[in-house]
């Protein structure tokens, strides 16, 4: 998750770039033991020269990593820090990390387990009274701390406003990150405890739970009882920035695609993403998960939850035998033929990743100062794997029974899915279709290549290019067929809702483009007689260069909050469809002109499109809070 530009005249050139990447990011799409040996080996290897062609190749600034193998932590360093004066990256330079946040405060939670402070049956609503949790399934199914730890609570993930704003500040109280007015916010979209679905606000309410529970900020406490401990002395929960009065030297600049520089700002979801760290601290923090949560010989985490570390408990998908998934802190990852206990990290500016391999004892962690859309990341995990030479995961066989995969084949949409606030681009855009090719099953989508599916038994299937069973197949009390990877639900539908949403979003633009060329057509031709009906939709379609203007002259993380853009936005997604309506009339009370019969059918296919987004609550469209 996120954080300031360095200066607007640096990022001028920038700002179509970085809207279309980061709208696109959020809508498909805000993660030691007491071993202080942190020696290199004499003979270690030097993957510098690999990762710093990789680096040049990929436009990446710099990158710093630290792995663990036989007790040993070895750290590096390649590329820079801050490319504008040339500062080398260093093993010991400090780094954002966005989601791999989560992996640390869930330790700390963990720890609060231990201590007996909490359970993982603690219910929020005990804890947090003050949150408006909207829970259908309260009596059977509370949303508790075990459940916001593995992501399986039901709550949405992040809103615009709470992700891109320029409002908070470090001190701000995480309760301001959900407003009591917005009933929606907290609305539980599945039963607690029985899908996966990742929250950014659940995270958040974790550090409201550790504030709770010991009486001060998440971040003072963290750091003086999980930290220290820990000896990671250079890491901190604390906001740091690369400006102004929070400026540490030590902490690399980010950057997006074409070395465009950003600093780091405050955030309302906090907890979620906000972690400076090191390499060499990140190595101690591995240490202890590897060492089975034991620090210098005592157990610091109880051993019953570090089993339950990434490996989903009770859930749909795990009940059916589906070992992929998120457990307590990590999600098991099945790359490359091998299977890792896993989290990646995004925030502005920078990406990092951390991977355990319990079973050879092996772990890395790299984090990288530039978040480029465009960039192959997966090549470093890669890297990484081979480096320290992890054991591939024996691959999984068909049994002599398997499933009717003819019975799956349809379309199928996400259930739930990531985020509420776009639904409806999920719905047109993000669902996929199966089909039966050759005894696999064929999974089809528009923002993916086309993936094989082996079944293995009754419930189970693999994905050919992994290891072991990848998906599952769960029929719910209703009836109704689900497709799970264990970090996301399809639920089979009818092909005739997706046509006729398409249907909608397809002539809905078609109108719009009728009337835009139509009437323009018209006022330069000065035909008064005809011109009249499209005249107050074709100025509405052009108020719209407004917003356009007025987004592409601010910070782009100002997007979530209430300024120029959002409101002349917002009123003229408000105003479109009233001037829809209003030539409509026009036309029928100017007696139904024939020769304007086509005017009128554009302008009822664009006002169809108005209504359903009216209904998807995408108009008019207000992405501040």
């Amino acid at each position: 998750m996120n954080s300031d530009i360095s200066g607007p005249s640096s990022v001028a050139t920038e700002k179509a770039s970085r809207y279309r990447g980061w709208i696109v990011r959020l809508i498909l799409g805000l993660a030691i033991s007491g071993v202080h040996q942190v020696a290199v080996p004499a003979e270690s290897t030097d993957w510098t020269p690999q990762i710093s062609i990789l680096l040049e190749q990929e436009q990446l600034a710099g990158m710093v990593w630290s792995t663990l193998a036989d007790g040993v932590i070895e750290t590096g360093s390649a590329g820079f820090a801050n490319v504008a004066n040339q500062s080398a990256m260093i093993d010991s330079q400090k780094v954002h990390v966005g989601s791999v946040t989560k992996t640390v405060l869930a330790v700390g939670v963990m720890r609060l387990i231990t201590e007996g402070k909490l359970t993982l049956d603690s219910e929020i609503t005990a804890l947090l009274p003050e949150l408006a949790i909207d829970n259908p399934w309260h009596e059977t199914a509370p949303v508790t701390v075990g459940t916001l730890l593995a992501h399986t609570a039901g709550l949405d993930n992040t809103r615009m406003w709470q992700f891109m704003s320029a409002v908070p500040t470090p001190d701000t109280p995480l309760l301001d990150a959900f407003p009591p007015s917005d009933k929606k916010l907290l609305a539980v979209r599945s039963m607690p405890g029985t899908q996966y679905s990742y929250s950014n606000m659940g995270y958040t309410i974790l550090g409201m739970v550790i504030e709770a529970v010991v009486g001060e900020r998440y971040e003072k406490y963290l750091d003086k009882n999980l930290l220290k401990p820990l000896g990671m002395t250079d890491s901190s929960f604390e906001f740091v920035s690369q400006e102004g009065a929070f400026a540490s030297k030590k902490l690399a600049m980010g950057y997006f695609e074409n070395s465009v520089p950003q600093a780091s700002l405050p955030m309302y979801l906090r907890p979620a993403g906000q972690f400076t760290t090191t390499a060499p601290d990140i190595g101690k923090l591995m240490a202890l998960m590897l060492n089975d949560g034991q620090l210098q010989g005592t157990p610091f985490i109880k051993p019953e939850l570090m089993r339950w570390l990434a490996y989903p408990n009770n859930t749909h998908a795990s009940n059916i035998g589906l070992q992929v998934g998120h457990g307590l802190a990590l999600a098991v990852r099945d790359r490359h033929g091998v299977i890792g206990l896993c989290h990646p990290g995004t925030t502005i500016g920078f990406r990092a990743y951390l991977c355990l391999f319990p079973e050879d004892g092996k772990g890395f962690f790299y984090a990288i100062n530039t978040d480029n859309e465009t960039a192959n990341y997966e090549q470093f995990v890669a890297l990484f794997i081979a480096a320290l030479s992890i054991a591939e995961s024996p691959l999984e066989h068909p049994e002599s029974q398997v499933m009717d995969i003819e019975a799956l084949t349809g379309f199928y949409l996400p259930s739930p899915n990531n985020m509420a606030e776009f639904e409806w681009l999920d719905l047109v855009f993000n669902f996929i279709w199966l089909g039966v090719d050759n005894g696999k099953l064929l999974m089809r989508s528009l923002q993916q290549d086309t993936r094989e599916l082996l079944p293995l038994n009754q419930a189970l299937l693999r994905a050919t290019d992994r290891s072991r069973a990848s998906h599952g197949v769960i029929v719910d009390e209703t009836g109704d067929i689900l497709l799970t990877n264990g970090l996301g639900t399809f639920r089979k539908t009818s092909p005739f809702k997706i046509a006729a949403y398409w249907i909608s979003l397809v002539s809905g633009l078609l109108g719009l483009l009728y009337i835009l060329c139509f009437g323009l057509l018209r006022i330069i031709n000065r035909n008064a007689n005809k011109r009249k009906v499209l005249a107050l939709p074709v100025a509405c379609l052009l108020g719209f260069s407004i917003p356009v203007y007025f987004y592409l002259h601010q910070p782009f993380f100002e997007f979530g909050d209430k300024n120029a853009a959002s409101i002349s936005l917002a009123l003229m997604t408000g105003l479109l469809p009233l001037t829809l309506l209003v030539a409509i009339l026009y036309w029928f009370k100017s007696r139904k002109n024939a020769s304007l019969l086509s005017d009128v059918v554009a302008l009822f296919m664009s006002l169809q499109l108005c209504l359903v987004l009216f209904y998807w609550d995408l108009m008019p469209l207000v992405f501040w809070r």
